[in-house]
Parts: C-alpha cells; sequence; structure tokens
C-alpha cells in the first residue's frame, strides 16, 4: 500500500514527474534514442517547473491588488487571462489538482478514438495545440469536479469526454474555413475562439463585402509593435494596472509602494506582469513543444486522413493586417463591456488579459476579414470584445474565481457546460465546491 501511495502520490501525482514520463514514453514509442527520449524527458520536466514560477510571480502580482480593490469599492477583480486561471483551478482543486494530467491525456485518446473511428463518427480533427490543451482540460476538471464532486475517475472521465468533443466539433466546423482562406492547407485551427471564429465565417458576408479586403489598405508603421507579444503585453497590462492604481489613489498606492515612488511603483507592478507572463509562456512553449513532438508522429502513423488542428497564430501570416484590426476592435470591445459593467454598478471589476485580446479578435478577424472585409471584421471583433467581457465575468463568478480565460468560446460555450453542470448539481443536492 505504500509502495502505491508513492507512486500515485509522488510520481503520477506531481505534474512535472508525470509529464516527464510521458514525454520519455513518447520518444522511445517514435524510435528514438533513449538519449532523445532522456532529452525530451527533462526539458518537459524544466518546462513545467518554469510555468508553474510564472504562474506564482503573476498570482503574487495580481493578488497584491485585489484587497484594496475590494476594501475601497466593495468590487471583486476578475483578470481575464488564460494561465492565470489555470492556475486558480489548480488551486481550488487543491491535492487533486493531477486528476489534471490524467484529463489531458483522457481527452487526447477520446479524441483518436474518434477519429480513428471517423467512418462512423466523420471526426478529422485530431487537437495538438498543446498548451490550450493543457488550459482548457485543467479548468473542465475543475468545473466537473466543483458541480458534481464526483471521485477521479468519474471527475476525469466526464471532463476527458466533454473536452474531446468541444475539440473535435468545433475544430472540425473550421476545416473547410481555413481551407478557403489558406487555399487549400491541410490544417485546421485548434485553440480557444473556435465557435467565435466559425461565427464570423458565417455571418461576415452579411456585414461587408469580401472585396473589401484589408489587406490593401496602409496601416501606421506604429500599429506594428502590437505583433511583438512582449511589448503588446507590457503596454495592455500596464494600461490597466494605471488605471486600478489611480482609482485606489494616491494614498493607497504610496503605502503599497513603500519607499519606492508610487510613480514607479505603478510602472514596476504593470512590468512584472509581463515578465510573469513571459516566463509562464516560455514554460509552456518548453513543457508543449517535447510533448507535442512526442505525440504527433505516433498520430500520423496511426491516423491516416487525420486533419491536425494546431494553434491560431499559423493563420496570422495570411492577413497580417487583419491581425491588427481585429485586435484594435476587440480591444476598443473589451473596455467598453467593462464601462458598461461600471456604469451598470456591477460587484465585479473585470481586467482585460492581452492573450484573448490579442488571440482570439485576431483570429476571428482575420476569418470576417475573408468573408466580408474590413468592415464586417470590425464589427464582429467589437461585438467579440464585449462578449468576452460579460461572459467571463458571468463564467469567474460561478466559478467562484478571480481569473477566467477571457476567451470567446469559454464565455459562450463553456459558460453554458457551466451553467448546465450547476443545474444537474442542484438536482442532485450538491452544494459547489
Amino acid at each position: 500500500m505504500e509502495v502505491l501511495n508513492f507512486i500515485l502520490k509522488q510520481i503520477l501525482g506531481v505534474p512535472f514527474i508525470l509529464f516527464a514520463i510521458i514525454a520519455f514514453i513518447g520518444y522511445l514509442a517514435l524510435g528514438e534514442s533513449k538519449s532523445k527520449a532522456i532529452a525530451g524527458a527533462l526539458k518537459t520536466a524544466v518546462g513545467v517547473l518554469v510555468m508553474g514560477e510564472g504562474s506564482s510571480l503573476l498570482i503574487r502580482t495580481f493578488g497584491g491588488l485585489l484587497t484594496p480593490l475590494s476594501e475601497k469599492f466593495g468590487m471583486t477583480g476578475i483578470l481575464l487571462d488564460t494561465y492565470s486561471t489555470m492556475t486558480q483551478t489548480n488551486a481550488a482543486l487543491g491535492e487533486f489538482a493531477s486528476w489534471t494530467a490524467y484529463t489531458m491525456l483522457g481527452a487526447f485518446l477520446v479524441n483518436l478514438l474518434l477519429v480513428a473511428l471517423q467512418k462512423y463518427t466523420k471526426a478529422k480533427a485530431v487537437f495538438l495545440t498543446g498548451n490550450v490543451m493543457l488550459v482548457q482540460t485543467a479548468i473542465a476538471t475543475y468545473i466537473v469536479y466543483r458541480f458534481l464532486h464526483t471521485g477521479m475517475f468519474l471527475t476525469v472521465l466526464i471532463a476527458s469526454v466533454i473536452t474531446a468533443l468541444y475539440w473535435i466539433i468545433m475544430s472540425g466546423a473550421l476545416i473547410k474555413p481555413v481551407a478557403e482562406l489558406t487555399d487549400g492547407a491541410d490544417f485546421t485551427i485548434g485553440h480557444q475562439q473556435m465557435l467565435g471564429s466559425w461565427l464570423a465565417y458565417k455571418i461576415a458576408p452579411k456585414l461587408g463585402k469580401k472585396e473589401d479586403d484589408i489587406e490593401k489598405f496602409e496601416f501606421p508603421n506604429w500599429l506594428n509593435i502590437f505583433q511583438d507579444n512582449v511589448v503588446a503585453s507590457s503596454i495592455v497590462l500596464l494600461f490597466f494596472i494605471t488605471i486600478i492604481m489611480f482609482a485606489l489613489g494616491k494614498e493607497i498606492v504610496t503605502g503599497m509602494a513603500g519607499s519606492t515612488n508610487w510613480i514607479i511603483y505603478i510602472i514596476k507592478t504593470g512590468l512584472t506582469m509581463a515578465v510573469a507572463l513571459f516566463i509562464l509562456l516560455t514554460g509552456v512553449r518548453m513543457f508543449v513543444s517535447e510533448i507535442m513532438a512526442s505525440f504527433q508522429g505516433i498520430t500520423n502513423k496511426v491516423l491516416p486522413g487525420s486533419v491536425v488542428a494546431v494553434d491560431c497564430a499559423a493563420i496570422f501570416s495570411f492577413s497580417p493586417k487583419a491581425v491588427i484590426l481585429g485586435f484594435l476592435g476587440g480591444a476598443v470591445g473589451m473596455i467598453l463591456g467593462v464601462v458598461l459593467l461600471i456604469v451598470t454598478g456591477s460587484p465585479m471589476l473585470i481586467i482585460p488579459g492581452f492573450i484573448p485580446m490579442f488571440f482570439d479578435n485576431a483570429t476571428i478577424g482575420i476569418f470576417a476579414n475573408n468573408r466580408g472585409g474590413w468592415k464586417a471584421a470590425l464589427i464582429l471583433t467589437f461585438i467579440s470584445g464585449i462578449i468576452q467581457v460579460i461572459g467571463s465575468g458571468l463564467a469567474a463568478t460561478a466559478m467562484g474565481v478571480n481569473a477566467w480565460q477571457g476567451s470567446f468560446d469559454w464565455a459562450t460555450i463553456w459558460l453554458g457546460i457551466i451553467y448546465v453542470l450547476k443545474f444537474i448539481g442542484g438536482l442532485l443536492g450538491i452544494t459547489p465546491a
């Protein structure tokens, strides 16, 4: 029994060890050398640990703002950031946080099974955007556990099936739109705004003309700075942190700053969050590149005829100006959404993050522009930004966390899943965890 407990808690229950083992086995299964497998396992383990350090720094920095916000305004601060949400839900799971690794593996296996049975299921898309898989399965695990209080097996099973179906249905729906956009490229999008992208594909022709392609226009050169993630993240986070600090007032901020000048403290806080995000993303990329490399070869050999679902950034080069336009339209929509919540007396103070603001709306903007030109792209990303803020606020409140994905699909589809599971739990007399 002691040996079993050690294996479950100290090996399989420790994420950096578990994922390292998975990477090691995956490389060996591909016929790689032992040295390659060991190197892949080590990079995976280091990536997971780096990701954890970035998450911790982000939480500490942002968490320091929540108490003074609550004390002065009686508002709950909610950060729209993908990885902060994952960190929060893992923290809420506590000793059960290791379940998320099993859900990720389970969802991937369900995905592979349904594609293997494509003769009957019509499923073709194999979801291989590893960082997104990691985040989504972690959050899905907590959603199921929070409202159903099931044990490990049922929690992992339910979360795996729900997530896999979401991947297959929505990434499959984008196979045709991506093919049209890219002139026949053999991939689809596997990310967090797949419903938003599909809706843009369908609605855009009703809002504008394809001939009004934004790529025909010239943008000011200064807008190109937003194509650098570090610069864009720094600008966005500095902007919103400055607003929050000025809302708190000089006296409170000076007390928080200690011996540091309060203006310098504001700048440092905003940039520290950008640093935390950079560290976190660096760890994610290290971890994901190794895990996905160990799986992709197997997928290609076992599942002929399948279509790989990859990061939304894969289509950015096909319409770079639409990327900027979509980002700007979504940013304005998000800001308006925040203002609407404030003027209506909402207890939530939404703090938009760069990741959902940029990646979601850039992607939606590309599909909208391709079908309806710049007018459709601007209108639909503007609406998307509002939906992201309001839907995410509702989801975070229902989940009892002060961070949420901020992505379109997680403010719509997954908001619906939350309410459905909450309703089922209520019928069963279960109080949310």
